[in-house]
């Protein structure tokens, strides 16, 4: 007796093709989302990660763009696969077979595909964030504290993933049976999308949308903040659907209207061609936007993965010493030079600069700006707070100039910046106001001189490090103690990378000699803090740190963190590298998308107008003629999706990297040719795709 459980076996098996495409979208999806559920969910990334940092935000980010790509993905593989059996449930249901019937039969039919392909894609998840992760790690660096280490929570957060899914999957199937129209159902596969005319303004109203929203997203906030003061709700963001709602009128422009125009022969040429993009043209439409957005989110993944790889080492290769430390004057015997220069001979390292200073801590009263969450707006005010100065002659000596070329006179000031600096909106240079000698209470007021460039300098004070005259510094510094001065070292080593054992030596003995006078955060002030204790207020600064060379943290969470060039650049490079990782992969998880979504809609075009393909071959079209028409397909489904995809990403990074500070500089041009590059490589591998797609499309129409 043939049950409907072998019916559906038997169908499955004459249906090889569409059940394994079913099961290669949801094998992908859970794949590509587990693996990278492993790697971010690691205990290595986790404790890499800064709680409540940008880059965590951005990383998760990331995962949920990932998740929404993968599901889109399977859902519309899903569609695919139920526009096949459509037929098939037809005539069921012609037959007289029961709905609910039909509905338990088809869940456990497609249950048995769909969880075998989940299995598969959980189990080599694990190998292959392995691999990626042991290739990224010997391709950048290989330390012990970038080992492979994953958690119980990526396994969860893909198991949730993978309910999810089904979920997707099962909501599809439930809107798929509860079609009542038998004749609907029959003619599933033949049903057209014609749309509506289309009007000639359509395409340029697209264009203009999405220009629009792109702006408005951008440009507003940006320039309310520094023209009004003002900073735009988060509600503004919703700005950005107007560049979507665009990009859709845009693509139903290109796939649904055509016009006879000034070359009525051309149009007459290509008019199969045309019509069969209209026939599908809202299907395809939604199809060519999700590829037009993956191509987005994978050009802006590697972009930023390959930036902020390139702006970690920016700072780094600017600053003028090799080695630069500073710490608390009183009481804390810390390393000097006859330290330095031993340790450089045992580890055979040749020291070709080395300079002292000294640099007292004076009371500032400068203006800044803040924000208001409850106005949204940004406002002046005034601060008082510890800052570090120096003599123009001890600044003269170290960045290696005189001090007629600083030209500062008495009663002036200048500040020290970094390499390229610009002013924010948060502080200017020229904030001072007025600085007291905190011990004897002089207070004097100065002019603000101009800037001075010494990275290494720019860390260690806030918000600024000021350079007064020698006679300035002589008298507002008197009186004062070992306890409200600094030292500063800063000196240079030969073959500055191939220092890498005496660096990590000598910060080992630095971190071991530190005390409590430097046992601090780096935004920690005492005079803050003693007038927060006055008022009974909690200081959000205060407290201990964990001062140890195991701490990942702590060159950005301690005040008196030392600098080594080399160190610093293996550190950021840890730090960089877990960032650079997760954006690579979801841009190689957007391109696979991008290609096999491209390929399969090739193909089902191709399968639903097989009949119509030999019709024309009976009708007299020859192998250019039909060969023409399939490319016409292909060319539209590849290329505009390409051009629109590439378009709004160039110009999305383009307002990013202006409207950061009103301004291009060398870094942000080098990256905007880098994106260039990315999408010169990204149209080699959608030809290729393009390519493939055409060799099976004339298989399957007998060219």
């Amino acid at each position: 007796m043939m049950t409907m459980n072998k019916i559906m076996t038997r169908l499955r098996k004459n249906g090889k093709g569409q059940y394994r495409l079913l099961g290669l979208c949801v094998f992908l999806s859970v794949l590509l989302v587990s693996s990278f559920a492993f790697m971010y969910f690691s205990h290595t990334v986790q404790e890499f990660l800064p709680e409540g940092g940008d880059t965590r935000k951005l990383c998760t980010l990331m995962m949920g763009v990932t998740v929404i790509g993968c599901t889109i993905f399977t859902v519309y593989g899903t569609s695919l696969f139920f526009r096949y059996k459509s037929r098939e449930m037809g005539v069921f249901l012609a037959l007289g077979e029961q709905k609910g019937n039909l509905a338990k039969a088809l869940v456990k039919d497609m249950a048995k595909v769909i969880l075998k392909y989940v299995a598969l894609g959980i189990a080599g998840a694990v190998p292959m964030s392995f691999l990626i992760w042991k290739g990224f790690q010997l391709l950048v660096i290989n330390t012990a504290e970038m080992a492979y280490r994953p958690s119980v929570l990526g396994l969860l957060v893909s198991l949730v993933f993978v309910l999810f899914l089904m979920v997707c999957v099962l909501v599809a199937g439930v809107r798929f049976m509860k079609r009542t129209d038998v004749m609907e159902i029959l003619n599933q596969q033949r049903k057209t999308e014609m749309v509506k005319e289309i009007r000639p303004w359509t395409g340029k109203l697209g264009m203009a949308l999405c220009a629009a929203g792109l702006l408005l997203a951008m440009a507003v906030p940006a320039l309310s903040v520094r023209l009004f003061d003002f900073g735009m709700p988060t509600v503004w963001n919703g700005t950005y659907l107007l560049c979507v709602a665009g990009l859709y009128f845009f693509m139903l422009s290109a796939v649904g209207r055509a016009k006879k125009g000034k070359h009525p022969e051309k149009y007459y040429k290509n008019i199969v061609s045309v019509s069969l993009m209209r026939f599908t043209a809202r299907q395809t439409t939604r199809n060519m936007c999700v590829s037009t957005l993956l191509i987005f989110v994978m050009l802006l993944s590697a972009f930023w993965g390959v930036m902020y790889y390139n702006s970690a080492f920016a700072g780094t290769d600017k600053m003028p010493a090799d080695c630069a430390f500073h710490f608390p004057a009183a009481e804390e015997k810390q390393i000097g030079e006859e330290d330095i220069y031993k340790m450089a001979e045992d580890y055979q390292v040749d020291i070709t600069s080395y300079e002292e200073m000294e640099a007292a801590q004076l009371m500032v009263r400068y203006q800044e700006k803040d924000f208001s969450e409850k106005t949204n707006k940004y406002f002046d005010r005034e601060r008082e707070k510890l800052a570090s100065f120096v003599s123009a002659s001890d600044f003269a000596r170290i960045a290696g100039t005189t001090e007629e070329a600083l030209s500062i006179g008495q009663g002036q000031y200048k500040t020290v910046v970094s390499d390229g600096y610009e002013p924010s909106v948060w502080i200017t240079p020229d904030c001072l106001e007025e600085i007291t000698n905190p011990v004897a209470g002089q207070a004097m007021t100065m002019t603000y001189g101009g800037t001075e460039v010494y990275d290494n300098m720019t860390t260690m004070s806030d918000p600024f490090l000021f350079v007064i005259s020698d006679e300035d510094y002589a008298a507002m510094t008197s009186g004062l103690g070992a306890s409200e001065k600094e030292r500063m070292i800063f000196f240079d080593v030969k073959d500055v990378m191939d220092t890498y054992d005496f660096a990590e030596a000598l910060q080992r003995e630095y971190i071991s000699r530190a005390t409590s006078l430097s046992d601090h955060m780096t935004y920690y002030d005492a005079y803050e803090e003693q007038q927060a204790l006055a008022k009974g207020e909690e200081y959000g600064y205060a407290g201990s740190i964990d001062i140890s060379p195991e701490n990942t943290q702590l060159t950005g969470d301690w005040k008196y963190a030392p600098y080594f060039s080399v160190l610093m650049k293996v550190n950021a490079m840890q730090m960089v590298s877990i960032y650079v990782l997760l954006c690579i992969y979801i841009a190689i998880i957007s391109l696979v998308a991008i290609g096999i979504m491209n390929y399969v809609r090739s193909v089902t075009i191709a399968e639903d107008n097989r009949i119509l393909f030999g019709d024309l071959e009976r009708l007299g079209a020859d192998r250019e003629y039909k060969r023409r028409v399939i490319k016409g397909q292909l060319q539209k489904i590849f290329a505009y999706p390409a051009v629109a995809g590439c378009g709004v990403t160039l110009i999305f990074t383009v307002l990013l990297c202006y409207f950061n500070d009103m301004r291009f500089i060398g870094f942000e041009i080098a990256m905007i040719g880098m994106e260039l590059g990315l999408m010169v490589l990204l149209g080699a591998f959608l030809y290729g795709v393009y390519r493939l797609s055409f060799k099976r499309m004339a298989e399957i129409v007998r060219l």
